[in-house]
């Protein structure tokens, strides 16, 4: 057998996924083995690499496969460009929620460590003009 081929098993050890999630990707088209023989799937290091680049653009840019599946295929269209653009937004929606809860929990640590922070005039504001509550506590006075 050819020394570049990498059997299934030591793939997945080596990129951190599960022989499992390796098939899978196979199924659906993102990767592919450069031979199976007695049973098991190789692989080359292209192969190896695009794992590996499927696996961290799903954990650090929190892709689905899908969109995973178009960038990898260089698509000419500008909807690749758009997939990302769109991923771009979720993130920066993402960060501002987290930015706001941390802001949320600091202030609740530094001014209300022995209290609830009900009454609080900052916490109330931002109860009230969050989205989804602005101008309903008007509406209740």
């Amino acid at each position: 057998m050819d020394e570049e081929l990498v059997p299934i098993d030591e793939v997945a050890r080596r990129v951190g996924l599960r022989a499992s999630a390796i098939r899978y990707y196979e199924q659906r088209g993102l990767i592919a083995p450069a031979v199976r023989s007695a049973g098991r799937r190789w692989y080359r290091p292209a192969e190896i690499r695009r794992l590996a680049v499927i696996r961290y653009w799903q954990r650090s840019a929190l892709m689905s496969l899908d969109d995973i599946a178009d960038l990898l295929a260089g698509r000419p269209d500008p909807t690749w460009a758009r997939v990302i653009e769109t991923q771009i937004e979720s993130l920066q929606a993402k960060a501002d929620r987290l930015r706001a809860a941390r802001a949320l929990l600091e202030h609740t640590l530094e001014h209300h460590r022995d209290a609830p922070p009900d009454g609080c005039p900052h916490y109330e504001q931002l109860i009230w003009t969050s989205e989804g509550h602005a101008g309903h506590h008007d509406e209740q006075r």
